[in-house]
């Protein structure tokens, strides 16, 4: 397995596509430079990947804003250069929670380079009561991963689109947006990271194109900025 995926410039997303070499991988990243920082909320986040078998796996994270998310995945091995990576997830936050469902491609074309795509299907709920909250989503994801001695560089494109729904929240990485109607987004995430020893330091940089949404700082088709420093440590 090579990588799983912070759609907020995150390690979860870095770890679910990328195959770890231990059993337990935990994470510590913090927000430097968005739209949420640049109104004062600096958000940190941590997680953990464990293996439950040889191509099993669990993920966890959790943010100071109140986010929360668990998931399972599993790498089905197809031939010696060609992977597929089943993830399904479960997540909540102040607003709501998403249920989510991938499935990735991966065909590595050497043993330091690879490309993927993938589907993912998310459905995504409101607690509040006084708003239409059903929010259907569907993912198209696109990206490669490079590395060169103890240096990765991972790249992943999501496009999203939304069947939408009136008054309803949508989460996507570290922001709660809300939506009157269908919406699409596309996010560009950068990752470079470096093996030391048992320890991986990264940063990260997203591109996010929220069209049709508006946050929760009242910003209408503000493109996001998001740079993301965090650490990786392998047990």
């Amino acid at each position: 397995m090579k990588k799983l995926t912070v759609l907020s410039a995150s390690i979860a997303a870095l770890l679910s596509t990328t195959a770890i070499a231990a059993p337990v991988e935990v994470y510590l990243e913090q927000d430097v430079a968005s739209n949420a920082a640049d109104n004062g909320d600096y958000v940190t986040e941590a997680g953990a990947t464990i293996q439950t078998s040889e191509d099993g796996y669990v993920n966890i994270a959790f943010d100071d804003q109140g986010y929360l998310a668990a998931g399972y995945g599993y790498d089905f091995h197809m031939s010696d250069q060609v992977e597929l990576n089943l993830y399904g997830e479960l997540s909540k936050w102040d607003e709501g929670g998403d249920a989510l469902a991938e499935a990735v491609l991966t065909y590595n074309v050497s043993d330091n380079f690879n490309v993927f795509g993938g589907y993912a299907y998310k459905r995504s709920e409101s607690n509040d009561s006084d708003i239409d909250h059903g929010i259907n989503s569907n993912q198209f994801i696109a990206g490669s991963s490079l590395s060169y001695g103890a240096i990765s560089l991972d790249y992943t494109y999501t496009h999203e689109n939304s069947d939408g729904s009136k008054d309803g929240y949508v989460h996507i990485g570290n922001q709660s947006f809300y939506t009157t109607g269908d919406y699409h987004t596309n996010q560009h995430e950068v990752v470079l990271s470096a093996e030391m020893d048992n320890w991986k330091p990264y940063v990260s940089y997203t591109y996010l194109n929220t069209s049709d949404l508006e946050d929760q700082y009242n910003n209408t088709n503000k493109n996001d900025n998001i740079v993301t420093l965090g650490v990786a440590y392998q047990f």
